[in-house]
């Protein structure tokens, strides 16, 4: 069908740029959200976008099993071979299918944008952009952070979840280098457990690079707890191409699994089959899962939403049939605090995070 041709345009790309660490600092809002129409759901988009990105790690990891296999097996092929057939070649061959960090969130923001998504999807939103966001009044005119929060980042709906599109930019590239942070602190002798939690916060507070650090906080006045899951679960995703991992909860099969010596796709990752849903979840949204503000930041912010109240519980409420109640989104919140029970680098830095339950629901209440 036409619509998963723009898959090779959503994560196509070349190399790597060279930095060590990857730098996004696009930022979203799910506070203001539209009643006109609604949106319409890109998971079947994303499942074969992301079909196509394991399809060819797999078609390429074989093409060298096989040239290898034809090849005379000395000892230094076998080693070769045992290479090939490793998790981390296939990780190599699907990072390979994207662009760097900051060229894929506007990549993914240029296809959304594309006359294609009215044609298939006529009456809907594929993307929305806000002509005033929550952020438009929250940093002075010569505050440096606001060359960075230029690039803004439209929300999308996939699986059901409303989310960044900058989102899909962390799950790929953040999730890479969780994942090979966590190789170096399994080769230095951590234990499993030891080697997640310290690539947990290394990322999130413990280090510059981080979301406390020049990719969040520092940069942007935003500590977004949001990003920080889509990390974790694109983490998840590398390893979830040879091993099972937990999603939601849940132990999931691996995407790839060998068959002789060569990989082929599990037969759960098809077009339109759902499978990339395991990995999105309100976790990635800013509305249900808040960020923390600096302190800069925190009042205007506050006041954005505030202004939007009646528009924000009206969206929550009548186009996402959740309830109108406090108590609801503040135990969201809590839940969402963790991964299903696993750390994820969430903080509040002490602060009272601006919930639906405890900023916008009060704030209709006290205008009527």
């Amino acid at each position: 069908m036409r619509k998963y041709s723009i898959a090779a345009v959503l994560i196509g790309m070349a190399v790597v740029i060279g930095v060590p660490e990857p730098v996004t600092a696009h930022e979203t809002d799910q506070f203001s959200l539209p009643l006109d129409k609604p949106f319409a759901d890109m998971g079947d988009l994303l499942d074969a976008a992301h079909l196509r990105m394991v399809q060819r790690a797999v078609d390429r990891a074989n093409a060298e099993i096989r040239r290898t296999l034809e090849q005379r097996q000395t000892p230094a092929i076998r080693k070769r071979l045992a290479s090939l057939q490793s998790q981390e070649y296939l990780v190599q061959q699907a990072y390979k299918a994207l662009n760097d960090a900051f060229t894929d969130a506007l990549d993914i923001e240029a296809a959304l944008a594309r006359s294609w998504g009215e044609a298939h999807y006529p009456g809907q939103y594929v993307r929305y952009d806000p002509p005033r966001w929550i952020y438009a009044d929250a940093q002075a005119w010569l505050d440096p952070r606001r060359l960075i929060t230029v690039w803004r980042s439209s929300t999308i709906k996939a699986h059901g979840v409303y989310f960044g599109s900058d989102k899909l930019s962390h799950f790929h590239h953040m999730g890479r280098f969780y994942y090979s942070a966590w190789r170096e602190n399994l080769a230095a002798g951590m234990s499993e457990e030891e080697a997640v939690a310290n690539v947990v916060r290394r990322y999130s507070s413990g280090g510059p690079l981080g979301e406390n650090g020049l990719l969040g906080f520092v940069a942007t006045g935003v500590y977004s707890n949001a990003d920080l899951v889509a990390n974790y679960t694109g983490f998840k995703f590398y390893r979830n191409l040879t091993e099972p991992v937990t999603l939601k909860g849940k132990v999931c099969p691996p995407l790839c699994v060998r068959v002789g010596n060569y990989w082929r796709i599990n037969d759960h990752v098809r077009p339109e089959s759902g499978w990339f849903g395991a990995f999105i979840s309100d976790h990635w949204n800013e509305a249900l899962n808040p960020n923390r503000y600096d302190v800069t930041l925190r009042a205007d912010v506050k006041r954005g939403i505030e202004k939007r109240a009646d528009t924000i519980l009206a969206f929550w409420t009548q186009r996402d049939g959740r309830p109108a109640e406090a108590a609801y989104y503040d135990t969201l919140a809590k839940q969402l605090s963790t991964y299903y029970g696993e750390a994820y680098g969430y903080s509040t830095g002490g602060d009272t995070l601006f919930t639906i339950g405890n900023t916008v629901i009060p704030a209709i209440g006290a205008s009527r």
